[in-house]
């Protein structure tokens, strides 16, 4: 093995454990009442998580970190779309008062 294809072994492994560690935190919110946070409030949490997740796979798995332009538009586009569905999330709530 040559010191650049471990290292890049070693980052994987890396992304790897902090999906796993960002999934098990979604699942522990959503799952356990470990916090006195409302339920908007751990759906955000968890969407903001899931982010975060959709964002290292598209960087280091999908190997997209040196295409900035179709990188912004593959961030931009589900945030686009988060804040869409959170919109109306908070909306449908505004509506049942």
């Amino acid at each position: 093995m040559t010191g650049g294809h471990a290292a890049s072994v070693r980052l994987y492994w890396i992304i790897w454990g902090w999906l796993a560690g960002l999934m098990l935190l979604g699942v522990v919110l959503s799952e356990l009442n470990v916090l006195p946070i409302s339920t908007r409030g751990i759906v955000t949490i968890v969407v903001a998580l899931s982010t975060i997740k959709a964002a290292l796979v598209a960087l280091y798995y999908m190997h997209l970190k040196a295409d900035r332009r179709l990188l912004a538009l593959i961030i931009l586009a589900p945030l686009l779309l988060i804040a869409l569905a959170l919109g109306v999330l908070f909306s449908s709530a505004l509506v049942r008062l």
